[in-house]
């Protein structure tokens, strides 16, 4: 070989070694510090603002944000408004939003997009929490000026309405969402279009993973992290054990801890850490339906009440990470909370007492009890449709059996589960759980037993419903406390809701790629906070 091939092949090899070099620096200084977080409750559909998970994104704050957001602690902080004043008679917000929010498709945020959409909120499917508050109690949303927005209600409700479904509420674009009817069916290709510290980029369906890059225009700053990749996974165990092989560095599932159960394996993991944060939220618990006999008797539910074994059900479901509740349902966390009131207890007699006074008695002596008026009893118990909530029903069902109770566990699809407990309520009793911001909404987790606006529940009793609508009108923090202990003392003693476990949150998340997460009490290190916070290790 001459000496000029071989200097124009070695050139030749340092232009590719060059362009390869440069290949790769362009594309890591592209892709920079990729954050990767685990998804199972809810599995990738629609790449659209108001089909979950992306209907949670006011928490995580990923593309969508509110106009107030929750702080760490849950108190209120600024965000898309940068200030309000809530008007003297608690019926009314104006809001003064930020001057250099745009949507990620350049157009500038405009107080017309915000009453555009609270509006929106009031004819949403009323199954969503923030459809059925809103078409409940906001009147109108008005335009004061370019930057200033005004919600008018037509009770007293503000000060809840800001201190828990404000910071879930995230605002819309409205020349994306104005003649769209069906919001939830929308497939268009702006359906994720939002003014959050996150933009969405694809979707690859086949290995359900949705990408996300940092916003280079948010008004708050570009955030720490430069991209995203949400992955979904379809059993918890495999998300955790794609979290310990570090394939991911978080969970991103909306007020999903991780179980006791899972925490003793995880912690033996390297490079895992264990984030516990105050739970406002109840993990796990029973509420009644009262539309039915005798589920809407109070002797019957004291009876389920002493029959239900907590500390196995702690042990079983929880490994032991938790404590067993009070009798008045609210978390130890929660301000307001009465210390005063009794524990549950698990005591058999008591619960065999309850029923045979009641005149619930085994007529035919074939070991299971009939109603007062000899007929047959034979009632469901309907669970969630994750496993740890299952089990938790079927655990309940043999503990009322051992008391004579003909108790079996109903399973349902998500849809008829949904129809069940949301639309019909014609349900005995059922197994799930209440958020942090179920119970910051000033009514205790009432919304799952009270029937009034804004609701989910069946009970009309005139007493708990006056107690509810003093709490949700509360123009401070003490008479909302002072309401807050008013409604533990009526579920402690009617007991229409039961917490069947208390403890802290856990959520695991890798220490090798990150460090400075954010925990949010109740919701834990995936939050609007952390995108600003984390630092690549």
């Amino acid at each position: 070989m001459n000496r000029f091939r071989r200097e124009t092949l070695l050139a030749c090899g340092l232009v590719l070694l060059l362009f390869l070099i440069g290949t790769m620096a362009a594309s890591a200084t592209e892709n920079g510090n990729v954050l990767r977080l685990g998804l199972q409750s809810d599995k990738f559909t629609q790449m659209n603002a108001f089909v979950l998970p992306w209907g949670n994104g006011a928490v995580f704050g990923m593309t969508h944000i509110p106009l107030a957001t929750f702080k760490p602690d849950l108190d209120t902080a600024p965000c898309l408004a940068e200030k309000w004043e809530v008007s003297s008679d608690g019926k009314s917000i104006t809001f003064h939003l930020v001057k250099n929010a745009t949507w990620h498709d350049g157009k500038p945020v405009t107080a017309e997009d915000v009453a555009f959409s609270f509006e929106y909120w009031k004819k949403i499917d009323k199954s969503d929490a923030r459809g059925n508050w809103y078409g409940s109690y906001l009147d109108h949303a008005k335009v004061i000026d370019n930057n200033s927005v005004e919600l008018v209600f037509n009770e007293s409700v503000a000060a809840v309405t800001l201190a828990s479904q404000i910071p879930i509420t995230y605002v819309i674009p409205q020349h994306v969402w104005k003649g769209v009817e069906k919001p939830k069916e929308y497939n268009g290709a702006d359906a994720l279009i939002g003014c959050g510290p996150f933009i969405f980029e694809k979707f690859d369906n086949d290995a359900q993973i949705a990408y996300l890059k940092a916003n280079p225009n948010y008004f708050a700053g570009k955030p720490a992290v430069d991209a995203i990749e949400w992955h979904y996974y379809r059993s918890l165990d495999t998300l955790l054990l794609a979290l310990e092989k570090g394939e991911i560095d978080a969970k991103a599932d909306y007020y999903q801890p991780v179980s006791g159960i899972y925490a003793a394996d995880l912690v033996k993991a390297d490079n895992v850490d264990l984030i516990i944060v105050p739970d406002i939220g109840v993990p796990l618990h029973l509420v009644f339906g009262f539309k039915q006999y005798p589920t809407n008797t109070t002797s019957f539910r004291q009876a389920v009440s002493y029959a239900i074994d907590y500390q196995a059900l702690l042990e079983m479901i929880a490994a032991g990470y938790g404590e067993i509740p009070g009798k008045g349902y609210n978390s130890p966390a929660l301000p307001g909370f009465d210390t005063d009131l009794p524990k549950l207890e698990y005591n058999t007699t008591k619960a065999k007492d309850l029923l045979n006074s009641s005149g619930f008695i085994d007529k035919d002596g074939d070991g299971l009890r009939e109603s007062p008026d000899g007929s047959k009893l034979r009632i469901p118990i309907t669970p969630d449709t994750k496993p740890q909530y299952v089990r938790a029903a079927e655990v309940i069902s043999q503990n009322l059996r051992k008391i004579g109770l003909d108790v079996y566990v109903e399973s349902l699809s998500s849809d008829a589960l949904k129809k069940k407990l949301w639309t019909d309520r014609d349900y005995y009793m059922a197994v799930r759980y209440s958020t942090p911001y179920a119970n910051l909404a000033g009514d205790t987790a009432a919304e799952y037993y009270v029937d009034l606006p804004g609701m989910f529940g069946t009970c009309k009793d005139a007493k708990i419903t006056g107690i509810v609508n003093e709490a949700i009108r509360s123009k401070d923090i003490d008479a909302l406390s002072k309401s807050r202990r008013a409604i533990q003392e009526y579920a402690a003693e009617e007991q229409p809701i039961i917490a069947l476990i208390w403890g802290d949150a856990i959520y695991p998340v890798r220490t090798d790629r990150w460090v400075g997460w954010t925990p949010m009490y109740g919701y834990g290190p995936v939050n609007y906070w952390s995108w600003f916070s984390l630092k690549p290790k």
